[in-house]
This record gives C-alpha cells, sequence and structure tokens, in this order.
C-alpha cells in the first residue's frame, strides 16, 4: 500500500507546536492508517485521498484551539487550499460520509441538507483528522473542489470562513429596512460584511450594515468591503448603542462579545465565536455553534420552529422537556396536540434515543426542548460528557421558560426582551466561490487588504503570535507548499 511520510508541526495541549515525524498509509478503498513517529494515532475508513496543500489561514478558532473539546494533538489547520491532480482546489472540512462518497439509504444526514452534522464525521484540522498546517493531508473526496481562474490561491484561503459567514446569513431572516450590526469585525467579522453586501447586491433588499470595532483600521476595511457606516467604540460610549439593530452578528471571539450584543440587539443576536469558554452562565457556547442550535422564548408560537432557509415548515413533533420546567408552564403546551412532549429526566432522554424509542424522528433526536435554567440548557446540549452528541437534533432549538429569579442576563434577556438567539457554523463552499467570482470589488480588497501577511510553516509560532495580534494583523496565511524540503 502507498506510503506518504512528511514533517509537520503539531499543535499540542499547552498551545505549543512540536514538530513530528507522520506517514500516511493506504489508499482510497481500503482506508489508511495515520501514524505518529511510527506510531498508530488514528485508523481511517475509504472515501479519503492526499492533497498537496499551498496555503492555510490562521483563524480564530486555531487560536482558541486549546478549548475545544476536540483531542489534542493534532495537525490544526482547516482553511486550506491545496493542490490535487495538477489542479488547484479548496476542500470542504466536514469528512462526513456523503462527503468522502458512501451512498447509504439508511443515511438521514446523508439525504438532507445537514451532511455537515453528520454524527460521525471527522473535522479536518479540528477533531482528530490531520489538517492543513502540514505538507500534504487527507480529504474526503467528494469534498474536493476545483478553484475557478479568477479567484487567487491566497484569497482562496479564505473560501472557508466566507462560507462559514454566509451560513450566519442563512440562519438569519433580514427584511427591507432592518439595521444589521456586525459586532467586532476582523477575520469572520469583515467576511460576514462581505457577505452581507454580496447578498444585499444580489436580492436587492435594501438593508443598513453597519461595523461596531474599536480599531480605525478595521473600520476602515469594513467601509471598504462596503459597509455603510462605521462606529469606533472608543469614541462612541456603548450605552448610545442599545437596542438599536435588529440583528447584531457577534464575531468578537471573546465571551464579554456576547454581552454586549445582548444590549445592542432588538430581535436577533447571532453567534458566530467559537471560543470554548463559558459566557453569562452558559458553558457550552461552542458546542451551541457547532450543533447550529437557537435559543428562544418558551412560545406557542416558537414550538414552531423552523430553519429561517427551509422550505417548509418542521412538524417539530417530538419535544423533551426537562424535569425542572414548572408543570403549570408545561400544561400551556399540552393542548397542541401535534406534538408529543417527553418529560423525562436526563438519564432517560439519553436511554430513549440510545435505544431508538423515537417516533416520527428520522434524526433520531428531539426536534425542540424546554428548559427552565441555562444550567439545563449546557445538559440538553451536551448530556455525555466528552461526546459530541447533543439531545437535540442539529439546527433545532431550545425553549427557556420565564423565572421568577433568573440566574443569568442572558436567560433573563430572553424572556423578557423575546430576544432570539441563533448561531451557524459550517457554510456551502460554492456559494463562497460564487460570491468571489461575482464581486471583483470584495475580492480585491480581501486579497490586498485583509491578508495582511504570510509565513513559512516552519515558522508557524511566530505565524500564531502575530495572528493573536489585532493591532498589527488582520488575517494571517501559511505557505505550506515545499515545507521541509
Amino acid at each position: 500500500m502507498p506510503k506518504i511520510q512528511f514533517i509537520a508541526p503539531e499543535f499540542q495541549a499547552d498551545a505549543t507546536f512540536i514538530e513530528s515525524q507522520f506517514e500516511f498509509e493506504g489508499d482510497e478503498k481500503q482506508g489508511w492508517k495515520v501514524k505518529r513517529n511510527g506510531q498508530i494515532i488514528l485508523t481511517l475508513g475509504s472515501g479519503y485521498t492526499p492533497v498537496e496543500s499551498s496555503y492555510c489561514g490562521v483563524c480564530s478558532t486555531d487560536l482558541a484551539r486549546q478549548f475545544l473539546p476536540y483531542p489534542l494533538p493534532q495537525i490544526i489547520g482547516h482553511e486550506v487550499v491545496g493542490t490535487k491532480d495538477g489542479q488547484t482546489v479548496v476542500v470542504e472540512i466536514n469528512a462526513s460520509k456523503k462527503a468522502r462518497g458512501i451512498k447509504s439509504p439508511d443515511d438521514p444526514y446523508g439525504r438532507s441538507s445537514i451532511h455537515s452534522h453528520d454524527p460521525e464525521r471527522l473535522t479536518l484540522g479540528i477533531n482528530r483528522l490531520p489538517g492543513g498546517f502540514a505538507p500534504i493531508f487527507l480529504a474526503p473526496i467528494d469534498g474536493i473542489i476545483p478553484l475557478p481562474e479568477a479567484i487567487d490561491p491566497k484569497l482562496a484561503c479564505l473560501i472557508e470562513p466566507l462560507a462559514a459567514a454566509l451560513q450566519g446569513l442563512e440562519a438569519s431572516s433580514i427584511a427591507r429596512g432592518e439595521r444589521v450590526a456586525v459586532l467586532g469585525p476582523r477575520r469572520l467579522g469583515l467576511l460576514i460584511i462581505a457577505a452581507l453586501v454580496a447578498r444585499r447586491n444580489q436580492l436587492e433588499i435594501d438593508f443598513e450594515i453597519i461595523a461596531l470595532a474599536r480599531h480605525p483600521h478595521l473600520l476602515k476595511l469594513a467601509r471598504a468591503l462596503g459597509a455603510d457606516t462605521a462606529v469606533n467604540l472608543n469614541t462612541t460610549p456603548i450605552e448610545k448603542l442599545n437596542k438599536q439593530f435588529d440583528l447584531v452578528f457577534d464575531t468578537t471571539g471573546k465571551p464579554e462579545g456576547l454581552e454586549i450584543a445582548l444590549n445592542l440587539a432588538k430581535k436577533v443576536v447571532h453567534l458566530k465565536s467559537t471560543h470554548g469558554l463559558s459566557a453569562l452562565g452558559l458553558n457550552s457556547i461552542t458546542d451551541l455553534v457547532v450543533d447550529e442550535i437557537s435559543l428562544l422564548p418558551a412560545s406557542e408560537q416558537n414550538l414552531k420552529f423552523t430553519w429561517p432557509q427551509e422550505n417548509s415548515c418542521r412538524d417539530n413533533y417530538n419535544i423533551y422537556v426537562t424535569e425542572n420546567v414548572n408543570q403549570t408552564v408545561l400544561e400551556r403546551f399540552l393542548p397542541q396536540k401535534n406534538h408529543l412532549f417527553h418529560r423525562l429526566s436526563f438519564e432517560a432522554a439519553i436511554a430513549t434515543i440510545q435505544n431508538n424509542h423515537l417516533v416520527n424522528s428520522p434524526l433520531n433526536r428531539f426536534d425542540l426542548a424546554i428548559a427552565s435554567n441555562l444550567a439545563d440548557v449546557d445538559r440538553i446540549l451536551r448530556p455525555l460528557p466528552g461526546q459530541e452528541f447533543s439531545l437535540v437534533r442539529p439546527r433545532g432549538a431550545i425553549l427557556l421558560t420565564e423565572s421568577d429569579n433568573y440566574q443569568s442576563r442572558l436567560h433573563q434577556q430572553i424572556c423578557q426582551e423575546n430576544l432570539i438567539i441563533n448561531s451557524s457554523r459550517c457554510g456551502d463552499f460554492h456559494q463562497a466561490i460564487q460570491v468571489l467570482v461575482e464581486n471583483s470589488t470584495i475580492r480585491e480588497v480581501l486579497l490586498n487588504q485583509f491578508i495582511t501577511h504570510q509565513y513559512s510553516l516552519q515558522n508557524i509560532d511566530a505565524a500564531f503570535a502575530m495572528a493573536g495580534d489585532s493591532s498589527q494583523s488582520i488575517k494571517v496565511i501559511i505557505k505550506t507548499k515545499n515545507s521541509y524540503q
């Protein structure tokens, strides 16, 4: 069987890098063995093929990698551009069965638009699958996308995060005349501004785009990408902006960003930050984003929750209710005969799923959950420590009931101000490519002003240090081609 050997820097639990010798042994049909310094660390099934890495971008998820709930050490990096059979390509990061070319009539994730949530997937450079900060990596065969000539290979490092930005728009309904704020635009936030501008041009819907930041150079770039207004938070008191925006994208990458966004938003806060830390009493912020879950006030109307861009309303037949929910509150919903309410302990809810006892549930998860506190929200999202397993289906929702004694301002504002918290993760690479091809101004600004630094793979420590310095850098990319030769 073919053997591919190379040296690559591997990210450690203490946020340092150590160079190790790696070997991929196998092929697309029989699978692969991944070895580090001669020892097998991962065995992969079929549907992966080697791709030569050319460039890979550094993102906030990489900088916070030690806080994420995935095994370390690992070769990280997922904003990767490579070469396959002489052609420049980008690679979708979710190695689902569908992305690996494995077709199964019994796979509900592969049959739908949520194959990126396949519970058996690995994630390039994040969850076990070695990533793009290496001379070569293994990619799911149907996740490899040729790059159009109009897009510079360096710029192609932005296709993955731009797709994630566009996914935020897919998860949000923006109406004519609304004011949309992007809080903390830097790496991802500036791409959300670009996505908003492209979407506004495409749909010819008139809404206002406002950038909120503390660094003048970021605000200048936001305007260059098409933001209507750029507000310097060093000179404008944040209190003057309270409840001024219909939708706020929190792209700060910091727990305190959520607190600020809650004050700014009249209707919706959209979370994009995967910093791995708790915020306002919710420990599972990153898991909420990974699963693309929404938090809503409990109401009869919200029992009809549907992912905004779905073509039809969901049945939301199976609804999990935690034991802490007041029975009187629950009785308000019981007349809704088209829903089945499961009031269970967490242990019983887990067993219900594991034993396939849910009816009318293709994904074998509860469609919605009703909770009375954020501790229960955490348990709904991750009831089994160390496992990426939720009681609620991907792109589902958790409804929070009112309380006489709120323990968290997040809970209080959701219920008392009728706020919606939604989230999104990965997006469609083809849409991102289309945006770059069709918008030459966005393409040129991103290539010439957004990408500020380039390093070699041997200097990855310096690259990460620069990427963490918001006063000097915006986007740092690493040239991986011809590394260690």
